[in-house]
């Protein structure tokens, strides 16, 4: 299908200017669900059937707001009770033009789209009140636009801060559309949530209003069930307080003498728009051409896919259009895409794994920022709703980033330094400490500077792997704060580049920094595949500013026969997802010279060896060693050198390389 553009905003703009005209007012609201699949928030009263006074009693009826329904059932006890709801559950929702909904499964639920007050109930049946479900929020800026019979636009305007709108049309001209859509574009927000990108149709809420009617009000109501758009308006609601919280955080951070003050502090005033893309009962996974339920924001397109559901089902599958945290971790990525340029490479993450440290910081920095804005120190994922049974509805996360206590999830090894920076929870926990209140005043400000800062933020910054160890390097630079030296150590992080990204230098004899030692590990979930590899502990990775030209590498490792470590060689391109073969532009494992046992010729079976045995081994390597090169041509940029300890075998203890680079040796030097 062509893709076609969003239509063009509805500006804000009064009527034509008729001497007579009809005033509109309304309110827009929409439902929602707490907790992300928990009760339907619709302002609804729950109603539960209570013993019968006559168990044999085979005709039921209930009378809501004068209209009756009458069911018979012949069963008798609990079974009568689930079968008399059921029943009468189905015959109110087949009253279309009730103007109520009805659900639940053990219980009667009733809301009225129009009235935001409980039902009045009389009934045969003995009922029981339970509560009435949490009222609908209001749909805050959001667009409106008035269409004539013709469908041309006459009018815009917008929702206000409590979902209000008011509004003149031309008096006795006919009847006219008017649509609430899940758009906002003004000095609070800007997002517009759209269907697809390829349609790229907003969502919209409609009704008619006869322009001879005196001073109509209309009732506009996103809903759970009824209409279920209920989940792009929260989405839209969600991006609004995600950017008021930074307006509010941020406010004169950059003017000394107030509280909120820190140097090179830049105060957020606007994001520029995004579109999300969501549609109930589908899932954005098919543009990945994925089975997995998903989420995602694409860097550098300003886009956000939330997922709605699959195959049509809104009651029993993985939905995140309730699930805040999930909403706001991925406008996290776009807040961090626009305002610090992101290197992160995305993919696979779970919340308890060593991944690579650039995906680390993009994860961790959004957990944390979805926890800023909802003030909650919580990561929350479900599935399901109450609407369902047989346990279809859950929590894949409900994990806390507050570091008081014993941490769940990503907890760095104690002792192991550097392994916090390959961690994502590691990150959100360190950056939550940061801001937790201290005389009252938050320090998410501290934290904005870091990214925004034109001097050597991560936004300006000439790091091309980007990580929490680059963060914590600027954060470091600055004078007249607290030291964040405690919180990093304390997750086993370490500062710029000594895990990652190192830099180095190149001697032509030995250096302190030469050999490196390495002890990989086999993890219990590694099966040898990049996708397994511990990249903290069987992965060193060196930052390579070539000027353009051939390059040779080698590799000379000590190696026991009786613990057989393999090491292999790896460049990849600056841009880069780690184990991808086309994001590499060396790779040992593929070609070149290798002395696996000793050093002696009788070794040479393989035809790209050398035939005059292997080359003497520098200082500091056994005698039975292994070693690996490769060469390469390379146009000019940044590169990262990989040396990774195969782990497709058993391995254990340790042991101790030498890079050269073009015959000389690299020193690392972070």
């Amino acid at each position: 299908m062509a893709s076609r553009l969003s239509e063009a905003y509805c500006s804000p703009k009064s009527s034509n200017g008729a001497a007579q005209s009809t005033t509109v007012t309304g309110i827009a609201v929409y439902e929602y669900r707490e907790n992300g699949n928990g009760a339907a928030s619709d302002g609804g009263t729950v109603i539960s059937v209570d013993t019968f006074t006559n168990p044999t009693l085979r005709t039921y009826s209930i009378t809501v707001n004068g209209r009756n329904y009458t069911i018979e059932s012949d069963l008798v006890g609990t079974n009568a009770q689930q079968d008399v709801v059921t029943k009468l559950k189905n015959v109110i929702n087949s009253d279309t033009d009730s103007g109520l909904n009805a659900y639940g499964i053990s219980q009667l639920v009733l809301t009225q789209p129009r009235i935001l007050m409980p039902p009045a109930i009389t009934s045969l049946l003995r009922l029981a009140v339970v509560e009435s479900n949490p009222s609908p929020r209001p749909i805050r800026f959001g667009e409106i636009a008035v269409k004539d019979s013709s469908g041309e636009i006459v009018l815009c305007s917008e929702t206000d801060d409590s979902g209000n709108f008011v509004f003149d049309i031309p008096k006795d001209t006919g009847t006219y559309s008017v649509e609430v859509r899940s758009r906002s574009l003004n000095s609070r927000s800007a997002v517009y949530v759209l269907d697809g990108p390829d349609t790229n149709l907003q969502h919209s809420l409609t009704t008619i209003v006869d322009s001879s009617a005196e001073a109509p009000t209309l009732f506009f109501r996103a809903s759970v069930h009824a209409n279920k758009l209920g989940g792009a308006f929260n989405i839209l609601d969600q991006l609004l307080n995600a950017q008021d919280y930074l307006r509010t955080q941020t406010h004169r951070c950059d003017q000394p003498g107030t509280a909120n003050y820190f140097y090179g502090c830049i105060p957020f005033s606007n994001a520029p728009l995004v579109s999300v893309y969501w549609a109930p009962g589908f899932s954005p996974s098919i543009y990945l051409k994925s089975t997995n339920s998903i989420s995602f924001y694409l860097n550098g397109r300003r886009e956000l896919y939330i997922e709605g559901g699959q195959n049509g089902n809104v009651t029993s599958s993985d939905m995140d259009h309730f699930d805040n945290s999930v909403i706001l971790h991925e406008y996290g990525h776009f807040i961090e895409d626009v305002f610090g340029r992101s290197d992160s490479p995305g993919g696979s993450h779970n919340g308890d794994a060593i991944i690579d440290p650039r995906l680390a910081w993009g994860e961790g920095w959004a957990n944390f920022f979805q926890a800023a804005v909802t003030g909650e120190p919580i990561y929350r994922d479900t599935y399901g709703t109450p609407d369902c049974t047989n346990y279809c509805a859950g929590v894949f996360y409900n994990t806390s980033i507050d570091p008081v206590g014993t941490p769940t999830n990503d907890v760095p090894t104690r002792g192991a330094l550097g392994e916090g920076n390959f961690r994502e929870f590691s990150v959100s926990r360190m950056l939550w400490d940061v801001i937790k209140p201290l005389s009252g005043t938050s320090r998410f400000a501290e934290i904005w500077r870091i990214i925004v800062t034109p001097e050597g933020g991560m936004r300006n910054s000439t790091d091309r792997f980007k990580s929490v160890g680059r963060v914590h390097a600027i954060q470091s630079v600055f004078s007249g704060i607290d030291s964040w030296s405690p919180l990093r150590l304390a997750e086993e992080q370490t500062s710029a580049a000594s895990v990652y990204a190192t830099p180095f230098q190149i001697a032509q004899a030995y250096c302190a920094t030469s050999p490196t030692p390495m002890a990989p590990i086999r993890d219990a979930w590694d099966n040898g595949s990049f996708a397994t590899s511990n990249q903290f502990r069987n992965n060193d990775f060196l930052k390579f500013d070539h000027g353009g030209g051939s390059l040779a590498l080698e590799l000379f490792y000590s190696k026991d026969v009786s613990q057989p470590i393999d090491l292999d060689l790896y460049i990849y391109k600056q841009i880069y997802i780690f184990g991808n073969r086309n994001d590499m532009v060396l790779s040992s494992a593929f070609a070149g010279d290798g002395c696996p046992f000793s050093g002696s010729s009788s070794d040479f079976t393989n035809p790209f060896r050398g035939q005059n045995g292997c080359p003497v081994a520098p200082s500091g390597i056994s005698s039975t060693y292994g070693y690996e090169k490769s060469s390469v041509a390379l146009a000019s940029g940044t590169y990262m050198i990989n040396v990774q300890a195969d782990t497709t075998n058993a391995i254990g203890g340790s042991s101790n390389y030498v890079l050269l680079l073009n015959g000389q040796i690299v020193c690392p030097s972070p």
